[in-house]
């Protein structure tokens, strides 16, 4: 053979190192703990906004469809209040087996 065509074997790393593996892994970990944040800060922003009276709601502006939602959220916690209070006023059916 020529001097000149001849090559030592290069090794091929089948695996990364461990600390590239650590680095990423904490990297993907951080990326997605802060997407979480980010949409549990949005959620819990809706529910305070949904609390809001609709008086309120037409004053900043608030979409149609959150001021319905905080319509319908507000009669349903009206008609679960009327039934507890029926049932201690002893309005309630109970049935004995």
């Amino acid at each position: 053979m020529n001097a000149n065509t001849c090559t030592m074997p290069v090794t091929i790393p089948l695996h990364r190192p461990l600390w590239q593996r650590w680095t990423e892994a904490a990297r993907e970990h951080f990326s997605r703990l802060r997407t979480t944040r980010a949409a549990s800060a949005e959620e819990m922003d809706l529910q305070a906004a949904i609390e809001l009276n609709d008086a309120t709601l037409r004053d900043i502006g608030a979409p149609e469809w959150l001021q319905a939602e905080a319509a319908a959220r507000r009669e349903v916690d009206s008609l679960a209040l009327r039934a507890a209070r029926a049932d201690l006023a002893g309005g309630g059916v109970r049935w004995y087996g």
